[in-house]
Parts: C-alpha cells; sequence; structure tokens
C-alpha cells in the first residue's frame, strides 16, 4: 500500500504533523526523530505545513500507514479470519485461543485488540484531518480533489472495520486540528450511523478518486466501488431476512458490483492453466489485472513502514516442518516453505475436504493454488533413518541396507546463483548471490523424485502410505475423522502423534519471486480482488431476490476461472447451488486466508456455537456466545474517559 515514493511522502507528513498526531480521547501515535535530506517541517505550525503541496500530500500518505499493520501482521489475521470455520490451532489456549477458539483469555486487556483499535482509530484521525485541511485550503486544487478520495475511502475503510469489529462505539467525524484531544467523555454512535457515514465516504471516494492511480497500493475509482458493494451488503445483517431493508441494500451491493466487474477482467483459463492459477503467478504479483485494492509493498528499497520486515504470514500457516517432515529431509530453514519457528494455525477439516474437492483429479485447481501440500527435501539427498522408517509405519522389509535407493530420497536444490535470472530474487543481501538453497520441485520425470512429505486433501490408503519413501498421510492420516481421539470431536488432532503434526501449509504469501529472506517476503498482499466481487454479487442477487440468471452466471465464472479450460465444463452448478451456504463454500475456497472469513461468517448469521460447532469445523470452539459477535473494547481506552461505566465493554 505504501511504495517508495508514497513512504518519503509519509515521512515528510509525520514530520510535518507532528504536533497534531493524537487521535481522539488521548490515544496517542508515538513518533520518533523525523531526519530527511530535504526541509524537516516539525517546527512549522501544522496548519501552514498543510497548506504547502508536500506537507498536505504527506498527510494524505500517513492516511495509509494503520492499514498497512492488519495485513501480514498477526493481528490482523487473529481478528478477520479466525475464530470461523477454516483455521484451528490445535486448541492450543495459550497460543492465540482467545480469538480462534473464544476462550476465557478473551477481555478488555487482550493486546491485539488494543493495536487494532488504535490503527484503526488513527486512521480515522489522519482522514478527518487531511479532510478538514482540504476543506480549509485546497478545494480548488483538481489535484487535491482527486487526493482527498483517498482520505474518504480510507475514513470508510477503517470505520467499517472499527463497526463489524466492536459494534456501535466512538464515531469520530472531527478533525483534531479542528477540536483538540476531545472532552474525556466516550458518547456511544449507533451500528446504522456508522453504516451511513461509510457508505456516504465511499459515494464520495468514489466521485473523486481517478479511473486508475499511477502508484500501487493507492485507493481508484473501482476499490471505492468495491468497497462500496460491500458495505451494503454487509450492513444487510442489521435487518431481518426477508425485510424490504434488507433487499434493498442487497440490490444496492449488485449495482456497486456491477461497476466494479465492468472495470475489470478475470484471467482467462487457457488448457494449460487456469485463470486461478494464472492470479497468483509469481510474475503476475505486482501487476495484476484481478487485483482492486492491494497493500503494496516495496522490494526494491524496503520503503515500507517497517523496512523489510514484511512477509512473515506464510510462516503462521505453516506445516510444523521440524517435528516430523525434518525426518524426511524438507528443511525446516527451508526458503520455499518459510522458517518453521511462528506456526500457529492449521486448516479445519470442513475447509479441506467439505469446500475444497478432495479428490486428486479434481477439475479445481484453488487447492493446489492455495496450499503446499507436496514438500521437497532441502538438501542434494536425504538417507531416511531406520528408526525414522519404523516411527512413522513404513514397511520394515523395504528397507534394505544393500538398496539404498529404497530408503535414500535424492533431492534438487538451487543456489541463489543458480538462480539468478530465472525470476527468482534472494534480496537479503541486497542482489548478490548467496549461499542458501531453494528446494525445487522435482529432479527428473518422477512426480515425487524429490519429496519428502505428502499431505493432500484426500485421504490416503495407510498401505500405500508404507511403502513410500516420502512421508505421507491424508487427512484421515493427519486429522482424527471418527472422533475418538484426544478431542473426541470430529476433525480434531490425529490419534497418531507422530502425524498430528501434519497438515498442507498455506502458499498464497509465499511468492517466490519475492522472496527477502527465509521469514521474509516483499510481496504485494491484495485486499480486495475481484473474485471476492463477483461472489458478494452472486449472494447480493440471492438476498435480494433479484438477478438471479446473472448471480448465478458469475458464480459459474468464478468456478470456470478455477479450472483448465478443458474441465470447465465439470465446474458449472445449476440454480440449486445459488444459496448462501453454498457461496459460502465457495468464497472459502477462493478467498481462504484473506482476512474476509469473519466478516463472512457476521453477514451471513453462522456466527454461532450451532453452526461453528458442526462436525469438521473448528473442533476447539466449544463455548461461542452472542456476546462474541463483537469484540472487548480495549482497557486502555476505558481507562481514558471519564464514563467507562456508562459506555460498557461490550459484554465482557
Amino acid at each position: 500500500m505504501i511504495t517508495d515514493k508514497t513512504y518519503k511522502n509519509l515521512v515528510k507528513g509525520l514530520c510535518a504533523a507532528l504536533s497534531f498526531i493524537i487521535f481522539h480521547l488521548s490515544f496517542s501515535v508515538a513518533l520518533s526523530s523525523c531526519s530527511l535530506d530535504e526541509d524537516n517541517y516539525n517546527t512549522l505550525d501544522q496548519e501552514i505545513a498543510y497548506q504547502s503541496p508536500v506537507g498536505f500530500q504527506g498527510l494524505i500518505d500517513a492516511c495509509y500507514e494503520n492499514i498497512y499493520y492488519l495485513y501480514g501482521k498477526m493481528d490482523g489475521i487473529d481478528l478477520l479470519e479466525m475464530g470461523t470455520d477454516l483455521w484451528m490451532n490445535g486448541g492450543r489456549d495459550g497460543s492465540h485461543g482467545e480469538l480462534t477458539n473464544y476462550n476465557n483469555n478473551l477481555n478488555t486487556s487482550t493486546g491485539v485488540l488494543r493495536k487494532v483499535w488504535t490503527g484503526l482509530y488513527a486512521t480515522v484521525a489522519y482522514t478527518n484531518s487531511a479532510i478538514y485541511c482540504y476543506q480549509q485550503y485546497w478545494q480548488g486544487d483538481s489535484a487535491a480533489r482527486a487526493s482527498i478520495g483517498e482520505a474518504y475511502f480510507l475514513r470508510a475503510f477503517a470505520n467499517w472495520n472499527i463497526v463489524e469489529q466492536w459494534g456501535g462505539v466512538m464515531l469520530n467525524r472531527t478533525s483534531i486540528v479542528e477540536s483538540g484531544a476531545g472532552n474525556g467523555r466516550g458518547i456511544r454512535s449507533s451500528e446504522q450511523e456508522f453504516y451511513d457515514l461509510v457508505i456516504s465516504d465511499l459515494k464520495e471516494a468514489a466521485s473523486r478518486l481517478p479511473e486508475k492511480q499511477a502508484d500501487r497500493g493507492r485507493a481508484d475509482r473501482t476499490a471505492a466501488q468495491a468497497m462500496l458493494a460491500k458495505a451494503y451488503l454487509q450492513r444487510t445483517r442489521l435487518y431481518a431476512e426477508g425485510s424490504s431493508e434488507r433487499k434493498l441494500y442487497a440490490d444496492s451491493a449488485w449495482q456497486a458490483a456491477q461497476q466494479v466487474i465492468a472495470a475489470r477482467q478475470l484471467y482467462q483459463s487457457d488448457d494449460k492453466q487456469s485463470g486461478s492459477t494464472k492470479y497468483w503467478l509469481p510474475d503476475n504479483n505486482k501487476q495484476n489485472q484481478e487485483n482492486i485494492f492491494v497493500e503494496a509493498v516495496n522490494h526494491q528499497d524496503g520503503y515500507n513502514p517497517e523496512w523489510w520486515n514484511r512477509g512473515r504470514t506464510r510462516q503462521y500457516y505453516e506445516m510444523a516442518i521440524g517435528s516430523a517432515a525434518q525426518d524426511f529431509g524438507v528443511s525446516a530453514t527451508g526458503w520455499r516453505y518459510g522458517r518453521a519457528n511462528a506456526t500457529v494455525w492449521r486448516p479445519t477439516l470442513y475447509l479441506l475436504q467439505q469446500c475444497f474437492d478432495p479428490r486428486e483429479d479434481t477439475p479445481d485447481t484453488r487447492f493446489s493454488d492455495s496450499f503446499y501440500f507436496r514438500y521437497y527435501i532441502g538438501t542434494a539427498s536425504h538417507v531416511v533413518s531406520k528408526s525414522n522408517w519404523a516411527k512413522y509405519g513404513k514397511d520394515v522389509s523395504l528397507y534394505n541396507t544393500r538398496r539404498p535407493s529404497n530408503y535414500t530420497i535424492k533431492g534438487n536444490v538451487k543456489t541463489a546463483l543458480d538462480l539468478r535470472g530465472t525470476g527468482f530474487n534472494f534480496y537479503s543481501d541486497n542482489g548478490s548471490a548467496t549461499d542458501a538453497v531453494f528446494e525445487m520441485d522435482d529432479n527428473d520425470a518422477a512426480s515425487t523424485a524429490a519429496m519428502g512429505c505428502f499431505t493432500p486433501n484426500w485421504d490416503l490408503d495407510s498401505a500405500w502410505c508404507a511403502q513410500q519413501k516420502f512421508l505421507a498421510a491424508g487427512p484421515n492420516g493427519y486429522l482424527d475423522k471418527v472422533g475418538d481421539g484426544p478431542t473426541k470431536r470430529i476433525g480434531g488432532l490425529a490419534k497418531d502423534a507422530n502425524l498430528r503434526n501434519l497438515w498442507p501449509s498455506l502458499k498464497k504469501f509465499s511468492c517466490v519471486k519475492y522472496l527477502h529472506s527465509n521469514q521474509e517476503c516483499e510481496q504485494d498482499i491484495a485486499i480486495i480482488r475481484l473474485t471476492d466481487i463477483y461472489l458478494l454479487a452472486a449472494e447480493a442477487a440471492v438476498i435480494s431476490g433479484q438477478h438471479q440468471t446473472e448471480g448465478l452466471e458469475l458464480l459459474n465464472a468464478v468456478r470456470r476461472h478455477a479450472a483448465l479450460s478443458t474441465r470447465a465444463a465439470e465446474m458449472e452448478v445449476g440454480p440449486e447451488s445459488l444459496t448462501i451456504d453454498f457461496i459460502l463454500k465457495e468464497r472459502a475456497r477462493d478467498l481462504c486466508g484473506e482476512q474476509w472469513r469473519w466478516y463472512d461468517l457476521k453477514r451471513t448469521g453462522r456466527l454461532s456455537q450451532e453452526y461453528l460447532g458442526t462436525e469438521g469445523k473448528n473442533p476447539f470452539i466449544t463455548s461461542f456466545q452472542p456476546k462474541h459477535l463483537v469484540r472487548p473494547i480495549p482497557q486502555e481506552f476505558l481507562d481514558q474517559i471519564v464514563n467507562s461505566d456508562e459506555f460498557g465493554t461490550n459484554g465482557y
């Protein structure tokens, strides 16, 4: 979201704004000293600074900063993706269990809540000030008119997340430049009032923003229309099913989505690659025709709010390689899969086998597009020890010391120098060759030649697994599909403790072209993309009761997009599939891990113990309560207002 030029301006703007950045009710965004070779504005009056083009543009750029921390960070994943039907953490209450499992540790002192609350309200503060300064000094300037559209968009984006996470809390429309830090009282606004402002802001943004921005990561007109479609559809949850208001907002979401669909094109499948596969190609990451709003990460110079410290997301979804797969040669510090030192979440049985098609010969490419399930060894060869051969249930008759090919896996690794010029980039030492090696897929025509571990989403025969030199387990091996294992619930931990740390690893955040280290990846992260809007439009058609034929065609367009052109017909569904439950599964197949799932379940009324507790979904969610539909209000905020009892804690 912040490119090199944007980030330089952002720093200038922060220096200019140094005396301003205390957002409402004394929540402060601390800034250390700002040092630039160019002019330093930190001694100037903020209003004078914002009357300069550099100061005003710096303020616009600063509006993006805190959105940056929602994506590629654990905090945003915790609140936007977890606590749903798609992911579990093995029941570890002390490791993000408060938000993944809704345990008793979720309270007003939960740290991630404070971070996200503070960041979102800081965005509101920046955007309020930008809008105020525009109205005071810049209304006659055409460039400023377009730039202020970004502020309207980002204020709407922040308030949308605030109201969905915390409900009707503080709705702040006033700039601190104008009003000061506030009077110390907390005044709640209704969810309807939040949505009135969100929708108004997005309409304003769409009327001002250009059709296309020159810099990646900046909001444009299509991004505003896409967010407007999301806001209209999410607002339907405030009204009774079948009510005129619910249908009206759904139809408004449909209309906004059509503007987006008309402005963007899906990648077309051919007989070699699906459109979905093309979307995820490394060469398409920085310039992608399906992306609508992205967090743009600078991979060349590190001009990001945390410089090179980006792209750790892939680690959080990674299989615990060091536990079992390492015994078969897969590197726990490898480049392809990432350093396995921050593993938290794994896919549920529901995602693996009820959403994705659990067949090896499926026409749907999205499971293979989204997950690593073939893990290749990180050395030239690996000898599986006899003890490990027996430990994991291999056929001991195949372990013959006179036939080492039976238990020796031949690897295929390339150094940075080998890969230079082939599209792989190793940025950790500024472009010079490193001694790091990259795990390649195969070393010959055999598809399993260099593979050390195999964890597909389809069940595997145990006798077949015992005869392979690599470690292999399907969901019937690495999950409990009976319900008599450690959790006594279907989809929990496997009965065989040796297989519990195996699963497919989400690879959407492992764009190999932009690896900076085995922990960091400087890829852009899509926030809103086109298939999301297609599916939102199909859902809007269901809720509104209108556009049924067109809605079904949009649903099928997404499904065809996920298959080779030669198999697209196999993906098409009929009118019976135009339902909320089917579309939710389709959204899981397409968008898992992209931080929309919690909102999807909340919008559709599926955030409940009845839904989350059904077989195959998160088996560790056992006590979801209605209060969990909103988050605890951070204690630091409550401590800084004089009427915290009156304001309330959202029931925590």
